[in-house]
């Protein structure tokens, strides 16, 4: 019974259709001032709820269209990126949604498609171009999801200079004849089972190593690496630091630390791991922190922020 058990639990966990969800890198969760409703904003059938300090997803209504995933700040909501970019390389930069007729690669939804794998895919082959079927009938994603895309290129061309095309209808090529039409299929059934693993919700720990960026961060830095010039976001702090430990409570990657050095302490900034949630920024009690642009030569280093004596050392 153990092993049914544990089969039927590995197929219904493959087949979820809502994307893994890391508390740690929630601004609900992290408590930043203002909070953060975006993935609640955005989903077009209602599956979010905020409960708790914390985001829920509901199986049920959820769609796997994926558009919570492109607007949250932290990365907390997030799908197995490989098989997209996977599908991108495969296609030469071209893809299409799963309601777009015709030959090529296709994913579920457009809607999953990330500010990183759009600027990976146009560091490879210098434009992108996407198929998406009729978004206003859609059941999967909605009429939301075309200003998303456009928001995610508009994201992306900080990373690299990509041109994305959105098309209705099929992807621009030969149309398919019978032959090439049962092979897309089979080709499509093939990937479809095989993404069945990837998809799984695996606890953050399990899939990632500690002091790894996230897979988006990752992909974002990889095109940084072949532009000729990038727009990274990255924080200074200003005179009137306290050196209190709420930037680095509240930054959902980690990416802000802070060291005891003899009587002092010490701010640091991972670049690449900034994401530019403004979450610092909101909650830093003096409120001395700005927000900025890195230069390509920064996106790989660690800066120093801020370094002093906090006023509460003697206390």
């Amino acid at each position: 019974m153990g092993f049914l058990d544990g089969l039927l639990n590995a197929f219904l966990k493959a087949t979820d259709p809502r994307p893994r969800y890391t508390e740690a890198r929630c601004l609900l969760y992290k408590n930043s001032v203002g909070g953060c409703d975006k993935c609640y904003g955005v989903c077009p059938k209602g599956a979010v709820r905020l409960e708790g300090w914390r985001v829920e997803l509901d199986e049920v209504l959820c769609t796997g269209c994926g558009l919570c995933t492109g607007v949250c700040p932290g990365i907390a909501l997030e799908y197995p990126l490989g098989a997209i970019q996977e599908a991108l390389i495969r296609g030469k930069g071209k893809l299409r949604c799963s309601k777009a007729e015709g030959k090529g690669e296709e994913v579920l939804c457009l809607g999953r498609l990330t500010p990183g794998l759009l600027a990976e895919a146009g560091s490879r082959f210098g434009k992108v171009v996407l198929a998406r079927g009729d978004c206003e009938a859609c059941r999967i994603g909605g009429p939301e999801v075309p200003e998303r895309l456009a928001r995610m290129a508009e994201e992306a061309r900080r990373y690299f200079p990509v041109e994305v095309e959105v098309v209705e209808g099929e992807l621009p090529g030969e149309r398919v004849g019978r032959r090439e039409l049962f092979q897309a299929l089979l080709g499509s059934a093939k990937r479809t089972a095989a993404d069945l693993v990837p998809e799984l919700p695996l606890p953050a720990l399990e899939e990632e190593r500690e002091g790894e960026l996230p897979a988006e961060l990752r992909l974002r830095r990889l095109a940084a690496s072949r532009a000729p010039e990038v727009r990274w976001p990255r924080i200074r702090v200003e005179e009137g630091c306290t050196l209190c430990p709420v930037c680095t409570n509240v930054c959902p990657t980690e990416a802000v630390r802070r060291v005891r050095e003899g009587e002092e302490y010490v701010l640091y900034l991972q670049v690449a791991a900034c994401t530019g949630c403004g979450a610092c920024v909101e909650s830093c009690p003096p409120q001395v922190i700005r927000l900025e642009e890195a230069p390509k030569e920064g996106v790989g280093k660690e800066l120093l922020l801020f370094r002093g004596k906090p006023p509460w050392y003697d206390l």
